[in-house]
């Protein structure tokens, strides 16, 4: 065939397939999943403001950093000080527990003294596993810590003075030698040679937050004001900055419901997101304060970073945003160093965890200093904080500070001045070159974390943990007797989450409970800890059910039987005897499931299930629909409409629980010094009497109560996570002293105990002995107080929020290019508009192909408030045909030419999504129909000899075609996706099926017609990211002259078709498939710039016809193999297609191999802000939250 006019559209779409084929080919499509807004919001805004500006802010309680618990989210730093609001001086509080990324909370240090660094974050220097502060200068106020620009040499000098340095060699405090080779130590004033006059204090500034909330969370809304303003005075004294836009700050009250926000694409994992561009921050409150502040200050770390690092640049007249020049370890560690204030328990044990158990054979090793390491929390936040930790001791206070003031080096440079890399910079503030940075932070470490192995009293030795266990483990409850594990684990390329339920003396025999992702079992929150719990025949575990958790109570049968069998055995060199061998044969089976729907009696989010003894009632902690934590307990035998009671009412936080036989025992701030202690409370008790049971000054964690009334939790002892039990007469000892820690311990057989210990990376299932367990009797518990009232802001004055004022409406991005040639104008625009909540959006697509004929364009508003999102607007279509106009003529005289038409008019669209994975949509659109031909069509139809009919056609076409037509089309779309995505390589699990039915009519000229499109694929995991799929395409149209036909992209289907062929690729009915097998290479094939590299091989079959002779005419078989790369954000696939002869009627569409080469384009993210799961930030495809079809639906490609 000749080109044609429309051959530009095909150009257009082998540069942008993604972009471009969607509106004018078809490509394989998958429903997606669907984000259901179960929940409604009324919000508010109320600027809270920090500075002399600012009126009516409430006096919060005194700032107390706190831990976490092993086992729940978040910490801080035990006995660091803390910041006064008032004066900025610090305070130090009693040590308390942190919180782990995996959910866990990590007891504080005993007895650990730290000095504090004036303005800055507090240092523990004399911790009992090391480490040395920076050296102190005599004469020196602040106990002799140097002040910023001042660098204290071994011999206690001073150098203060760029010149002074120059070319000096130094001895340091590590007996190391540095080398300055001409550069200066610390250059010019405390601006960095830059003339700043942003504010550093709130003396004469004022900042603060637009804090947003809805009604509904007000409680808890009242309660994270004066948190967050504290935050702000706190970055404040140690940024000494104080940022120059207020910015939008909008909190959540559950963490199901942030999941469910608009403002960004969040999945399980983040905890909260920062945006680079708009300054958004959001997050959730948690029903946890101390989980809540150490996640605002996080993220308002960041924003404090975002905001002097580009106010400096502005200030120093440099072209660019030196942002991207820090490295990502630096951004997250600086958040997590000024949230966690300083180097926490948890980040002290997971990186001597790396030290001393390294694991070479799955990369889990220690590695240079600025080595960006693997993407994961562990290199990223955790060792990122003690580089950042090592930096301010080993360099001095403030020094951190100082890189970000620098940050104008990092970009417009010049000849005479060129940009530094972050490793240049570094070293032109501290004078250490690279190398021995790296050198200096590797023996900072092994100072810290060896004194602490070798003063442990156990090791690895001490527990027996398990070889073999059917996954990754993020947390684990055993069965009375301890023969029976429940665990849950991770798929890390796909981030499932399943259950398993094992015998650990025949690991081997397991069985799968559940697996999530699938509708009913949503999630099985692997972020939450140990949310499931075992009786001898029962597994209740926690699922989330369409944004809201229910309980599951499993049945299942445990068998056990020995049986003994005859074997040989040597009875000496020469003789053999007959022996006896006695193994256990163990049955698991599963029985009958139950599913309570606590979530229809007021509770949305359920935390750490327990059993009663007799294993009648269950226990939990739930998060009610205002955002706080209570203990409930629910009769099972009153069957799945059973409520829940509630046991506690108070405004504290209650994390863990267990029961045994004096009653429920949970873990709650509901303390003086706001550290989680032991409480109890009968489940038959009026709610609101608990008693108390311990009063350390530290977090308690992992509770058990076993059925002989002794009472287990685990608590940090400095920076090792230890079990501790609470003994009868109310005295605690310690029952292990291990290098790293243990978690959420379980009953264990013959009186040992079950635990996760944390080792290489891994919590691994262990048991602990009792012969092993030690008796380490802690130090006498202070007088128990009454818990101080929490701090409360009113937020009376708060406004309704106004959606579409000027002030809240956003431009999105805007992507286009434009082009003009003999062929016309070509170029393609996308643009979009939003609410800053985005409830409400505004969206453009438009493309032009050469003429305003040629053009596909659609504006369309999205309402995306409530659970049903529907949207309407404006569109022009462009569709391409065969054209049956001279159908009435004999075979051999019928004309074959494309004709074009262009619909236009308006649209309503309307998507329900029944769960995340299924969703029925509506669409109508009106309005009016054009049909045209290209030059060559016309061409070809006016001149006799042109055409097969040997006659002048173009007259009676333009007399049949070309007047505008009244027309009207309903669409009808039902889409099913359960597909989980690897982070790199895209899709490895799950299924899609997306059925789409279209009518139209064109009244006024009694013509009507429909289409059936169906498309289908299954992907088959095989190992890792290596992956099987298959996939099934068709389409079929009814009605007249007019009915649509469908134009295939071969490069997406049937790749043995060159592209643009219309012989092939063009008709009224098509069917295609494919089966395909990617093998990942990276392990084989290293290429610096690729960020993945990925092997294909394929068989596609299928065919496109005006019926079904003529399909099974045009079918085609094509072996594939290729490559598909990923480069940065592009995504570049490289296919070779050979067809094969299958006696078709009209042979092969070509004779060699055919080239198939397309390109994509992925999206990068802010700040994203990931719990420890287990895994890597899986990038599942979104798109916009509603796009219609059009006629058959040329919408929603597939992303590969």
């Amino acid at each position: 065939m000749n080109p044609r006019s429309h051959v530009v559209a095909v150009l257009l779409a082998l540069l942008l397939p993604e972009l471009a084929l969607a509106q004018v080919f078809v490509v394989p499509r998958r429903a997606g999943k669907t984000p259901v807004n179960s929940y409604e919001f009324e919000w508010r805004h109320i600027d809270i403001l920090v500075g002399p500006g600012a009126t009516g802010v409430a006096k919060p309680d005194e700032h107390t950093p706190h831990d976490q618990p092993p086992g729940t989210q978040g910490g801080a730093l035990p006995n660091a000080p803390a910041t006064s609001p008032q004066t900025g001086s610090t305070q130090s509080p009693p040590g308390g527990p942190e919180v782990t990324p995996s959910g866990q909370v990590t007891p504080p240090s005993q007895g650990m003294g730290s000095s504090a660094v004036p303005g800055g974050v507090a240092l523990d220097m004399g911790r009992s596993d090391g480490g040395s502060g920076p050296p102190s200068v005599p004469g020196l106020p602040d106990g002799g810590i140097p002040p910023p620009g001042v660098v204290a040499l071994a011999d206690g000098g001073l150098a203060g003075d760029a010149g002074a340095l120059t070319g000096a060699t130094v001895t340091t405090a590590d007996g190391g030698t540095g080398g300055y080779a001409g550069a200066p130590l610390l250059l010019g004033d405390a601006d960095g040679g830059f003339n700043y006059t942003y504010a550093k204090d709130l003396g004469t500034k004022t900042g603060g937050v637009r804090f947003y909330f809805y009604e509904r969370e007000r409680q808890v809304a009242e309660r994270a004001a004066p948190i967050i303003e504290e935050a702000y005075r706190y970055l404040v004294d140690q940024f000494k900055y104080v940022p120059t836009e207020t910015f939008p700050y909008i909190l959540y009250s559950s963490y199901a419901e942030f999941l469910q926000t608009n403002v960004f694409a969040v999945s399980e994992g983040t905890l909260g997101v920062t945006s680079t561009e708009d300054l958004k921050l959001s997050l959730p409150y948690l029903g946890d304060h101390h989980l809540f502040e150490e996640i605002s200050s996080h993220e308002m770390a960041h924003q404090f970073t975002i905001q002097k690092v580009r106010t400096v640049a502005e200030q120093a007249k440099v072209f660019g945003d030196p942002l991207g020049g820090y490295p990502l370890w630096f951004i997250e560690g600086l958040a997590e160093f000024y949230a966690k204030r300083g180097l926490d328990p948890e980040a002290e044990m997971m990186v001597r965890d790396l030290l001393v158990n390294p694991d070479l054979m799955k990369g889990y090793a220690f590695l240079d200093f600025f080595s960006p390491g693997p993407y994961g929390y562990l290199w990223i936040y955790k060792v990122g904080q003690a580089r950042v930790a090592f930096l301010e001791e080993e360099y001095g206070a403030g020094i951190t500070q100082r890189l970000l003031e620098e940050a104008p080096r990092l970009v417009g440079g010049s000849r005479d001045a060129p940009s530094l890399k972050f490793e240049e910079l570094l070293e032109r503030l501290t004078g250490d070159d690279p190398k021995r940075i790296s050198a200096r932070f590797e023996n900072w470490l092994k100072r810290r974390a060896f004194k602490t192995y070798l003063d442990s009293a156990q090791t690895a030795p001490a527990l027996d943990s398990l070889a073999e266990t059917p996954g990754i483990v993020t947390a684990m409850a055993s069965g009375p007797d301890g023969n029976v594990l429940a665990l849950r684990t991770i798929v890390p390329e796909t981030g499932e989450s399943r259950l398993y339920l094992m015998d650990p003396r025949n690991p081997e025999k397991n069985v799968k409970v559940a697996g999530d992702g699938v509708p009913g079992v949503e999630s099985l929150h692997p972020v939450s800890g140990r949310n499931f719990a075992l009786t001898k025949d029962k597994l209740a575990f926690v699922a989330e059910r369409t944004g809201r958790d229910v309980l599951y109570v499993q049945d299942y049968v445990h068998l056990q039987e020995k049986k003994a069998t005859d074997v040989l055995v040597r009875r000496s060199a020469i003789r053999t005897g007959v022996g006896r061998e006695v193994g256990l044969s163990v049955k698991l089976e599963l029985g009958d499931r139950r599913e309570y729907r606590v979530d229809r009696q007021g509770v949305l989010a359920i935390y750490s299930p327990a059993f009663s003894p007799d294993g009648r009632y269950l226990a939990f902690i739930g998060i009610n629909d205002s955002g706080l934590r209570d203990v409930y307990v629910m009769d099972l035998s009153q069957g799945t409409d059973a409520k829940p009671r509630q046991l506690t009412n108070d405004v504290f936080a209650e994390r863990q629980l267990t029961w045994g036989p004096s009653g429920i025992i949970y873990t709650s701030d509901a303390t003086s010094h706001r550290k989680y202690n032991l409480f109890r409370v009968k489940a038959d008790a009026p709610a609101g009497q608990a008693e108390r049971l311990t009063s350390e000054e530290r977090d308690e964690s992992d509770p058990l109560a076993l059925p002989d009334g002794r009472v287990f939790f685990v608590a940090y002892n400095q920076s090792s996570s230890d079990l501790h039990e609470r003994l009868a007469d109310g005295r605690i000892v310690r029952r292990t002293d291990l290098t790293t820690g243990v978690f959420e311990p379980g009953p264990g057989p013959d009186g040992g105990l079950w635990m996760l210990f944390h080792m290489s990376g891994e919590r691994k299932p262990s048991l602990l002995r009792p012969p092993r367990m030690l008796s380490l009797e802690d130090p006498k518990e202070p007088q128990a107080d009454p818990p101080a009232p929490m701090a409360l802001r009113p937020l009376t004055e708060a406004l309704k929020y106004r959606p579409f004022t000027r002030e809240n409406i956003e431009l999105g991005p805007i992507f286009g290019f434009a082009g003009a040639g003999g062929g016309g104008f070509v170029g393609q625009v996308f643009a979009s508009a939003s609410d800053r909540l985005r409830d409400h959006q505004l969206v453009l697509t438009l493309a032009v192909y050469g003429s305003f004929e040629l053009t596909d364009g659609l504006l369309l508003y999205i309402n995306d408030e409530k659970r049903s999102t529907w949207g309407g607007g404006l569109f022009q279509s462009l569709r391409f045909r065969i054209d049956k106009t001279f159908d009435n003529l004999p075979a051999d005289q019928r004309p074959f030419f494309i004709s074009s038409e262009r619909y236009f008019g308006a649209l309503g669209s309307l998507r329900y999504p029944l769960s995340t994975f299924f969703y029925v949509q509506g669409d109508l659109s009106v309005g009016g129909t054009k049909y045209f031909l290209d030059d060559f069509s016309e061409f070809y139809l006016a001149f006799p000899e042109r055409n097969e009919a040997n006659a002048e056609l173009l007259s009676a076409w333009r007399a049949q075609n070309q007047h505008i037509r009244f027309q009207t089309e309903l669409s009808g779309r039902i889409g099913y996706d359960s597909i989980k995505y690897h982070y790199a390589t895209g899709p490895l699990s799950g299924s899609s099926v997306l059925l789409e039915a279209t009518a139209g009519v064109q009244p006024f000229d009694s013509q009507a017609y429909g289409n059936l499109r169906l498309d289908a694929e299954r992907y088959f995991p095989i190992y890792g990211r290596t992956n099987f799929f298959a996939r099934v395409g068709a389409g079929t149209t009814v009605g007249g002259r007019y009915a649509r036909s469908y134009y295939l992209s071969s490069f997406d289907t049937l790749r043995g078709v060159n592209f643009g062929d219309e012989r092939w690729l063009l008709g009224q009915h098509f069917v295609y498939s494919t089966l395909e097998a990617q093998l990942p290479l990276n392990d084989i094939i290293r290429v610096a710039f690729l960020s993945d590299l990925e092997a294909i091989a394929a068989v596609d079959m299928g065919g496109v016809g005006d019926g079904a002779r003529d399909l099974w005419d045009h079918r085609v078989l094509n072996a594939v193999v290729g490559f598909n790369l990923s480069l940065g954000p592009l995504l570049l696939r490289l296919h070779f297609a050979k067809p094969f002869d299958i006696n078709a009627a009209f042979g092969k569409p070509d004779e060699g191999w055919v080239t198939n080469f397309s390109l994509g384009v992925a999206g990068l993210n802010g700040f994203f802000d990931q719990k420890d799961t287990g895994k890597k930030a899986v990038a599942t495809p979104q798109g916009m939250a509603l796009m219609p079809s059009l006629g058959g639906g040329y919408t929603t490609p597939l992303v590969h």
